[in-house]
């Protein structure tokens, strides 16, 4: 069996008690709010641990069912039972499937409850995903600079959407591009940049196979809370719940954290 700390961040657990399973695709200096700020909230009483990916370069030709498995085998062994699962943004796809996994084996599944649920595709990707690592590199590069490199990415999404494989090869392309130049300018060695473009890959890879699961990606289920940015959700839930707080910052409202809780502890 893999390591289970190559596979489960750990963020809170008294070894005994119920899991929380948290998925996302953490990675550290990101803007947004994640689940070690949301387990925060929760309490030092809630057992929370956390999705890793595979280390750079394993997640290729990995499927969806291959990250699913990966996760859930490893709370399978650990013996513990699961009683809540999850999801931020377009890692809900894969939250879904990891508490429909969990309930293969557990006879009473766990509750999902996903935040900001949102499907992947080449559109989702553009926005959640290459305009935020853009946005990291702006304090590097002109104005003129930042609106090229968005067109750039849009017109690319134009032409792949219907295929997220050649999606994934012209996007890297375009993000090594202006990488590189941005990369340069802040004194970053060509070993380090080669390394962020590796990065990226992986995060368009891991999104690319969490689009493998919208079609199956039921929220009926599902107990789903939102943000202000969120308006249309992708099918019929079980509850929803909305806050007037960025998509930013759900996973850092302390409002949100009370009510997730009184959510878990029921």
């Amino acid at each position: 069996m893999e390591d289970k700390s190559l596979i489960w961040d750990v963020i809170s657990d008294s070894g005994e008690g119920d899991l929380v399973l948290a998925v996302d695709y953490s990675v550290n200096g990101r803007r947004e709010a994640g689940f070690k700020d949301f387990a925060k909230r929760l309490g030092p009483d809630v057992n929370v641990w956390e999705t890793l990916s595979p280390p750079i370069g394993e997640e290729e030709g990995m499927s969806a069912a291959q990250y699913v498995d990966r996760w859930v085998d490893v709370v399978r062994d650990s013996g513990r039972r699961v009683s809540a699962v999850l999801g931020y943004c377009a890692s809900s796809a894969f939250a879904s499937a990891i508490a429909d996994g969990v309930a293969r084996f557990q006879e009473d599944g766990p509750k999902p409850v996903l935040f900001d649920p949102t499907p992947s595709n080449a559109w989702a990707i553009l926005h959640f995903g290459f305009f935020k690592v853009i946005e990291s590199l702006s304090s590097s590069l002109t104005e003129e600079e930042i609106v090229q490199v968005q067109k750039d990415g849009w017109e690319c999404a134009a032409r792949t959407a219907e295929d997220l494989e050649a999606f994934r090869t012209e996007i890297v392309a375009v993000y090594r591009s202006v990488g590189e130049l941005a990369f340069d300018r802040i004194g970053l060695s060509p070993e380090l940049g080669e390394q962020m473009v590796s990065w990226f890959r992986a995060y368009v890879t891991y999104l690319i196979a969490a689009a493998e699961l919208n079609g199956t990606f039921d929220l009926s289920a599902s107990t789903v809370v939102c943000s202000s940015a969120l308006k249309d959700l992708p099918g019929e839930v079980l509850e929803e719940y909305r806050f007037d707080v960025d998509h930013s910052e759900l996973l850092n409202s302390e409002e949100v954290a009370k009510e997730v809780a009184g959510l878990l502890a029921g």
